[in-house]
């Protein structure tokens, strides 16, 4: 198997897998042990690297994963046998090591997730350190990846996140699925880390790729998990899936063959996946029935006026700005209104969208993505130096390699003009 081949599969497995160990071991040893599980898990995938790179693949990789992280665990159990977490699980540890130790069956493997969503959602942890521990220990984010799904500077996440994880270790205690109201209370922190993990699958904020699409997956896979906890069946989460879904369909469209970024006006439709959107308006409709218009409903419906209509020409821009007005009305982030103002343009023109800017710049005024849309009004406006001026700064914070190319490929197009 080529490097790349090894690559691209222990990508698809780090994805897949990392949120499955760690959700399995913290279940199966003790809270108190998180770092250390981590350490092991990644352990695990870095001798699969190195391994897979010079002979075949094992049948069954995850499990091979499974048996070397656990061993790496054990490990470190063993050299420190004073610790309470040696005397808790002296039994266990002794009997895994004279045994092949097998991973367990899938619905073991699925509630031990499901314990975990709903741990880093624990009341004890506040709304941010919820989010930053279930994108790190779920999801496997980095600390960059996570600080640009916040919104926040680097360093003061990986702050952030060594406190809550201290206090994930202190505090939270035995792993398991809250009854009735509880689920309620947690439920919403929960869709808020799916949103979050499908957001940065979808515009990766560093590397080569600009779609990691294994963490769409991920997503996606993680909210069907939801879906079989009988008070996880809410209209929010079938609203959340339709929308993923929606986008998931634009997949085979959104790069050209070189690998360069498509933007929805030169996508080529035919290519959109038809079951993915049957799905999205299966789950769309099913969210309806709940009460109330939630945010993930009305994201679901502007995802659907895009994937769905006929040709870019065709898009009701009218419709999508209505929900988008009625978007920001719950949901008032600059992210939002920045997409907001993109509609706006279409509808209103580039003037009064550009107006409109002016009211978030100080909230989001270093965002790669605010500089390059207010380049691209300027240059509606065919006020090129503007535009240049922004185009360039855009460039200069674009940490992916797929969009820093597609902004310099446009920066040069602007030149001369």
């Amino acid at each position: 198997m080529s490097n790349t081949s090894v690559n691209h599969t222990l990508e698809h497995l780090f994805r897949h897998e990392y949120g499955k160990l760690v959700s399995l071991f913290t279940n199966r040893y003790s809270t108190h042990l998180i770092d250390k599980i981590e350490d092991a898990v990644q352990e695990s995938l870095y001798k699969a690297a190195k391994i897979w790179s010079y002979q075949p693949m094992p049948e069954n990789p995850s499990a091979w994963l499974y048996r070397v992280a656990n061993n790496q665990l054990i490990d470190f159990l063993r050299k420190d046998k004073r610790s309470a977490d040696w005397e808790h699980h002296e039994g266990a540890i002794a009997k895994s090591e004279t045994i092949e130790l097998e991973l367990p069956e899938e619905k073991a493997i699925v509630d031990d997730q499901l314990r975990m969503i709903f741990a880093c959602c624990h009341p004890v942890m506040k709304p941010t350190e919820q989010l930053m521990l279930s994108l790190k220990l779920l999801c496997g984010l980095s600390i960059r990846e996570i600080a640009r799904a916040l919104l926040k500077n680097e360093e003061a996440t990986k702050k952030a996140i060594t406190r809550a994880k201290k206090k994930f270790k202190e505090e939270v205690g035995e792993l398991q699925v809250p009854n009735g109201d509880d689920v309620e209370t947690r439920i919403s922190e929960v869709l808020q880390v799916i949103y979050l993990l499908f957001n940065e699958g979808y515009k990766a904020t560093e590397g080569e790729k600009l779609i990691r699409q294994e963490l769409c997956e991920e997503a996606i896979r993680l909210s069907f998990i939801l879906m079989n906890e009988p008070n996880g069946d809410k209209g929010e989460l079938k609203a959340l899936i339709a929308m993923m879904l929606f986008k998931a369909a634009r997949f085979p469209a959104r790069m050209d063959g070189q690998g360069n970024l498509l933007t929805l006006e030169n996508q080529d439709r035919n290519l959109y996946d038809e079951e993915y959107i049957k799905w999205g308006w299966d789950f769309l409709r099913q969210s309806s029935k709940h009460p109330g218009t939630s945010v993930y409903q009305l994201e679901a419906a502007i995802a659907a006026y895009y994937t769905t209509a006929p040709t870019y020409e065709a898009t009701n821009w009218k419709a999508i700005l209505g929900l988008y007005d009625s978007l920001v009305r719950l949901k008032p982030s600059p992210v939002v209104q920045m997409s907001r103002v993109v509609v706006l343009s279409k509808v209103k023109g580039p003037k009064e969208a550009l107006h409109v800017m002016e009211d978030i710049e100080s909230d989001i005024k270093t965002n790669q993505s605010f500089n390059a849309l207010k380049a691209d009004l300027y240059a509606a406006m065919e006020n090129w130096p503007k535009a240049r001026v922004f185009i360039q700064k855009a460039v200069t914070e674009a940490k992916n390699i797929t969009e820093r190319r597609f902004l310099e490929k446009k920066l040069q197009s602007w030149i001369g003009k």
